[in-house]
């Protein structure tokens, strides 16, 4: 079994260092004084300033228009239109809206979000004040922290080292802590983190009942939040039915849209080394060979189509790359941020409901359908 790793001191100063530099600066602005440019650029007092794609659908939908018929309505005219389109329904929101935030990011010099209120958002600064505190008071060791250079959201994994927690399934035993989780635009979040101690994965769980958000510093707020961490620390901080999860997902096979997809994830970090955490390319081989080509199939029929891996071995795909590429595979320069993000995709994967989840046991064997059971076809 092996042990897992924490951040020394000084690593630890030095993330703190990038979070409390990756601050975003925020400006309200008369919503007049912006004009679109393009879905990558905006103008402001004669400057223009370059725009994350997600900043762009967060402004869509602030004027109530969905990016899709943006992009519809781009088709039927052209580029220069639609922004003289879009610049028209703003304007015409002024009357409804007279400011908004801009979200600004000091590294990328991009715009990463706008916001109908300056208020809802909390600084790196506060966010680790309060974080401190948490892992002060309860024991925490940091076994992951990073910062997105982008948007200024920064994540930090702690762990509590006492917590061993036994499921029933052999060689699966875990410690386990919380998820600390501040962004721009949905404030502090906390969520239960758990580490696999057999090869010291770590992974996020966003399951809805165990996350909770703060979203402003008042105190009516601050009790709340502190009231729901007070619960996942009386529950030794294990995800609700955790257990029961991981068995379900160890003996579930997983769909081919689901390897698919954990394919994905993983392959834009490590390349075609991913086929030797998620064996992808074995399963299309193994369909072909009964004459099925996966590439022709649609998204619905890939998530009836099983394959020879558990959701279970899937997720631990997964966190394996986010806990240990990093080091297994340094010319791949994958970043803290990666990690952090491969731990949460592996998280979602693990807490939904999984495509081979909802079939049913047959009492008829494979190849059932012979003439003599057929009664409606013989009957003349």
């Amino acid at each position: 079994m092996k042990q897992t790793h924490t951040l020394s001191s000084e690593v630890v100063a030095s993330r703190r260092a990038e979070t409390m530099n990756a601050q975003t600066v925020r400006k309200s602005v008369p919503v007049r004084d912006i004009d679109i440019i393009s879905e990558s650029v905006i103008s402001y007092q004669g400057h223009y300033v370059e725009m994350d794609p997600k900043a762009f659908t967060q402004l869509m939908r602030i004027i109530g228009m969905s990016k899709t018929f943006a992009k519809q309505f781009e088709s039927l005219f052209n580029a220069e239109a639609k922004a003289r389109f879009i610049n028209t329904i703003k304007n015409a929101m002024a009357n409804n809206l007279n400011e908004i935030t801009i979200v600004l990011s000091p590294i990328s010099k991009k715009v990463v979000g706008f916001s109908k209120t300056a208020t809802h958002m909390i600084s790196n600064e506060r966010f680790l004040d309060i974080t401190d505190g948490i892992i002060g008071d309860h024991g925490f060791n940091i076994a992951n922290w990073s910062t997105n250079s982008d948007t200024g959201a920064v994540t930090i994994n702690a762990i509590h080292p006492n917590t061993h927690v036994d499921i029933g399934i052999d060689n699966e035993i875990f410690t386990t802590g919380i998820t600390m989780k501040n962004s721009p635009f949905g404030g502090i979040e906390i969520s239960p983190y758990v580490n696999r101690l057999w090869c010291a994965n770590g992974c996020t769980t966003s399951m809805a009942e165990d996350t909770f958000t703060l979203h402003n510093l008042e105190q009516e707020s601050m009790e709340t939040f502190f009231q729901n961490l007070n619960g996942l620390r009386k529950n030794g901080f294990v995800p609700t039915g955790f257990g029961d999860v991981v068995k379900k997902a160890s003996e579930t096979p997983a769909s081919l849209a689901e390897m698919e997809r954990a394919h994905r994830w993983i392959e834009k970090h490590v390349g075609d080394r991913a086929d030797n955490w998620i064996p992808l390319q074995s399963q299309y081989d193994a369909y072909a060979g009964i004459g099925v080509q996966p590439n022709e199939l649609s998204i619905e029929q890939k998530k009836r189509c099983k394959t020879d891996q558990s959701v279970w071995s899937v997720v631990n795909g997964i966190t394996h790359v986010a806990t240990h590429a990093a080091d297994l595979m340094p010319e791949f320069g994958i970043k803290p941020s990666d990690e952090t993000q491969l731990m949460v995709d592996a998280g979602q994967l693990l807490g939904k409901d999984f495509d081979m989840s909802n079939e049913m046991p047959s009492p008829f064997a494979k190849n059932v359908l012979k003439e003599t059971t057929q009664i409606g076809a013989i009957l003349n």
